[in-house]
């Protein structure tokens, strides 16, 4: 998605106990964030309780990958599922479009990291895809960023200012964001990092929530490899206002770029795809497949030709995003696609001539 690089990229810390919390103060910190920039990346923390920090780190060095000892401190075991983690990466993107829509911003964008398994220090300057301009958060993570400025000055980054956050409630309550999951789409109770191998496709066009969503996910559920198909441009003959397509190479870039931003430590292989297959049929290493709802087909298409070719099948997780039973989510999610986006971006250069 294209924005104007200009304006202020904020990193806003928020710090969250468990999966299962009350997100009324994240919604209310996203809220007072998204008035002063047009970037936001936010870093989800999850605190360990008292002297529990050297235990737990000593457990997850030495379990194996499908022992069930979560990367994401502080969340308990039992809450780390695929469900409980989509279901609040869904709220808060959610949340965050509906806010810059009603803006009249949609083209600002968020990305969502969990801060304690990203694999980097984010906002320390070093290793951030894209430079901060400000740091954000409500009263009680002021420390938090205290110290993370004194980290980049270590370094030799100038420090960045603070905002900390008007706490004061509004009168706005967002909480069906948060179970607006269809509930015809399978459960799934997989675990971070539980396929050592995984795929997925798309075309990744004007990088959104949803495809930011489907990403992580993926990410999140492996341990190695995510190999990753942007369909070419032959593919989109047929695409709504394609002449605000992004290019092939530049949506592959835009793909690589958020996967690194959300987790570092895995290979990452993005790959344009001339069908619906791409490397899914020939890959024998392949473990599981990230579809959405609407690929659900396709994916059993991919099984099917992967027995032709005497391979085994893939295990497919499906993300579960938006319910269509919810009306006023239902709205917001056709503020969540590439067409929306192309279509905006028509109109603005319609009304500019």
């Amino acid at each position: 998605m294209t924005t104007n690089a200009s304006l202020p990229h904020g990193l806003l810390l928020v710090y969250l106990h468990s999966f299962n919390v009350d997100l009324d103060d994240t919604f209310l910190s996203i809220r007072r964030a998204l008035v002063s920039v047009q970037r936001l990346t936010i870093a989800l923390s999850f605190p360990e309780a008292p002297n529990t920090t050297a235990a737990t780190s000593i457990l997850q060095e030495q379990a194996p990958h499908d022992s069930g000892i979560d990367s994401v401190q502080g969340a308990k075991r039992g809450e780390s599922t695929f469900h409980n983690v989509q279901r609040v990466l869904s709220a808060l993107y959610v949340c965050f479009t509906k806010e810059a829509v009603a803006l009249q911003r949609p083209l600002a964008e968020l990305d969502i990291v969990f801060q304690d398994s990203c694999g980097y220090a984010i906002g320390a300057g070093a290793e951030d895809v894209i430079p901060f301009s400000v740091f954000m958060g409500m009263p009680h993570v002021a420390d938090a960023l205290e110290k993370l400025n004194a980290s980049r000055a270590e370094q030799g980054y100038p420090r960045l200012p603070i905002v900390t956050l008007d706490q004061t409630p509004v009168i706005v309550h967002d909480t069906h964001l948060v179970d607006a999951l269809d509930l015809t789409v399978p459960y799934t109770l997989v675990r971070e990092g539980e396929y050592t191998d995984t795929a997925l496709g798309g075309t990744f066009d004007h990088l959104h929530a949803g495809h930011k969503i489907l990403l992580s996910m993926t990410a999140w559920i492996t341990s190695h490899r995510v190999v990753c198909g942007v369909t070419d441009d032959t593919m989109l003959a047929t695409k709504k206002f394609k002449e605000f397509l992004e290019p092939l190479d530049h949506r592959i870039r835009s793909v690589e770029r958020f996967l690194r931003t959300f987790k570092r430590g895995l290979i990452y292989e993005v790959v344009p795809i001339h069908d619906i297959y791409g490397p899914t049929i020939t890959d024998n290493k392949l473990e599981a497949l990230m579809v959405s709802k609407e690929t659900i087909k396709g994916g059993a298409a991919v099984n099917q030709e992967r027995q032709n070719r005497d391979l085994k099948p893939l295990e497919i997780e499906v993300i579960n995003v938006i319910s269509s039973n919810e009306t006023t989510v239902d709205e917001i999610s056709l503020k969540i696609s590439s067409t929306y986006i192309r279509q905006y971006l028509s109109e603005q250069r319609t009304t500019s001539k």
